[in-house]
C-alpha cells in the first residue's frame, strides 16, 4: 500500500488522469473523447512540469549568483525542497505516506458532507506538507501511531481550509478553481494589504509603456528582461567567474543572456500546459462532483494562476526576491543566526502568486508591498523554524514556503510542548 501511494498516487499526473477518467465516464461521453480527454490532461500536466524543468538552470544560476553576491556561508540554511524532502521520505516515507492517505481522505469528507466545498488537489505539495510535518513531530518525541494520526487529521483540515482561503482571494479572476500551495498565508497577507491601496489603485496589467517598451505587455518577454537584468547585476557583484564554473565553455555574456531566454522559455511552456489541463480537467471534474462531490472546488497548483496577471506575476517575483536579499543581508549585518540565503525558486513561484493575488484586490502598489514584505519575512520565519524540524537539519535544508515557517512553526512550537 505504501509502495502503491509513494510510486503511483504521489504523481499529479496519474490521479488527475483518473480523475478526468472517472469524470467523462460520469457524464457519458464516446469512448474516443474519453481517451482524448485523459491523454490530454495527463500531456498538460507534463508539459506543465517540462516548463518547470526547464526554467530550472535558470534559477539554478540566479541562486548561485545571489548566494554568492550575499555571501553566503557553509552554514547557511538554504530554502529548498528538494534536499529536506528527500531526506525526509527516506527517514519517515511509510509515516508520510499514510499521514497523506489520511489527510486527503477527512478532505474528501468535509468537502462532503460540509458548507466549505473545497478539495486539495495538488499531490506533491501534500506530499511535502506531510514529510514537513514527519520531521516536526518526530522533533517533539512522537512515533508510529501518534505521529501519523496527528499528522494525518491536521493534514486534511489544513489540505481543506488552505484552498477554501484561497479560493476567496482568488474570486476576481476565476470560481471554477483555487490553488492548493502551501503559500497561504501570503495569499492572505496580498488580499488584506489591499485596502492600505483602495484609493491609489494602479491597474498592473494596464500599465501603459512608451512604444519603444510595449513588447513588455507580453509577460513572457518581461519575465525574461527581469531576469537578464538580474542577471547581470548579479554577475557584476558575484563576479563573471561563478558563471564561468557553470557555463561549460560558453562565454559569459552569452551564457547569461541564454539563460534569461530559457527561462522564458520555460514560462511559455509552463502556461501552455496549464491551458491545455485544465481545459480538459475542470469539465471533467464537474461529471465526477456532481455525483460524489456536489459544488466541490480544486486547488491545483501554483502555476494554474499564472494566466490571469503575467505581469503581476513577473514583478511580484522580483520584489519577492528583492524582499529575501535584504532580509538576508540584514542577517549577516546584525549577526543573525542562522544565515538564512534566498532560494530564488520560492521567491519565483510563491513571490509571483502572491503578485497575482495582490494584484486581484490592491494593483500594482499591493503586488509591490506583498511581495516584498513576505519575500523578505520568509527569510526570518525560515530561521526561526530550522532548529525544530530535527533530523533533517544536517542537510542546512528548509522547506522552502510561507505555511511552512509560520502554520507550520506554531505548529512545532505546540508539539515541543509534548517533548
Amino acid at each position: 500500500m505504501i509502495s502503491f501511494i509513494t510510486n503511483y498516487l504521489a504523481s499529479p499526473m496519474v490521479v488527475l488522469g483518473v480523475i478526468v477518467l472517472i469524470g467523462l465516464v460520469i457524464l457519458k461521453r464516446p469512448v474516443g473523447d474519453v481517451i482524448s480527454g485523459v491523454l490530454k490532461t495527463m500531456m498538460g500536466y507534463l508539459v506543465l512540469s517540462a516548463g518547470t524543468s526547464i526554467i530550472g538552470d535558470p534559477i539554478a544560476l540566479l541562486t548561485t549568483l545571489v548566494q554568492t553576491a550575499v555571501g553566503s556561508s557553509e552554514r547557511a540554511v538554504l530554502p529548498l525542497y528538494w534536499a529536506v524532502y528527500s531526506e525526509s521520505m527516506t527517514l519517515f516515507g511509510s509515516e508520510a505516506a499514510l499521514m497523506f492517505v489520511i489527510g486527503f481522505v477527512l478532505n474528501i469528507l468535509l468537502a462532503r458532507f460540509t458548507k466549505i466545498k473545497y478539495l486539495g488537489l495538488t499531490v506533491h505539495l501534500q506530499l511535502f506538507w506531510t514529510a514537513f510535518m514527519a520531521c516536526i513531530l518526530d522533533a517533539a518525541g512522537f512515533s508510529g501511531l501518534s505521529m501519523i494520526l496527528i499528522g494525518g487529521i491536521i493534514s486534511g483540515v489544513y489540505y481543506w481550509l488552505a484552498t477554501a482561503i484561497s479560493a476567496h482571494y482568488i474570486k476576481p479572476y476565476t470560481d471554477e478553481h483555487a490553488n492548493f500551495v502551501p503559500s497561504v498565508v501570503g495569499l492572505v497577507v496580498a488580499g488584506e494589504s489591499a485596502r492600505l491601496f483602495k484609493k491609489r489603485r494602479i491597474e498592473t496589467e494596464e500599465i501603459e509603456y512608451p512604444d519603444w517598451m510595449n513588447f513588455l505587455k507580453d509577460s513572457t518577454l518581461a519575465c525574461v528582461i527581469a531576469v537578464l537584468i538580474m542577471n547581470i547585476v548579479f554577475t557584476i557583484i558575484a563576479g563573471p567567474s561563478v558563471v564561468e564554473a557553470v557555463a561549460g565553455g560558453s562565454p559569459v555574456g552569452l551564457y547569461v543572456v541564454t539563460m534569461a531566454l530559457t527561462f522564458g522559455g520555460g514560462i511559455a511552456v509552463i502556461l501552455y500546459g496549464v491551458r491545455m489541463m485544465l481545459a480538459e480537467l475542470i469539465p471533467a471534474f464537474s461529471g465526477l462532483a456532481e455525483k460524489f462531490l456536489p459544488d466541490v472546488t480544486l486547488g491545483l497548483d501554483y502555476p494554474t494562476a499564472f494566466p490571469y496577471a503575467g505581469t503581476s506575476l513577473m514583478i511580484g517575483f522580483v520584489f519577492s526576491l528583492l524582499g529575501s536579499i535584504v532580509a538576508t543581508i540584514v542577517m549577516g549585518v546584525t549577526g543573525f543566526a542562522p544565515v538564512v540565503v534566498p532560494g530564488v525558486q520560492i521567491n519565483f513561484f510563491e513571490g509571483g502568486l502572491i503578485g497575482v493575488y495582490a494584484n486581484a484586490k490592491g494593483g500594482l502598489l499591493n503586488v509591490i508591498f506583498a511581495s516584498f514584505i513576505c519575500g523578505f519575512a520568509l527569510q526570518f520565519l525560515v530561521a526561526f523554524t530550522f532548529p525544530l524540524t530535527g533530523a533533517i537539519m544536517h542537510t542546512n535544508g528548509a522547506y522552502e514556503a510561507i505555511d511552512f515557517n509560520t502554520i507550520g512553526l506554531g505548529l512545532a512550537k505546540i508539539f515541543q510542548l509534548f517533548k
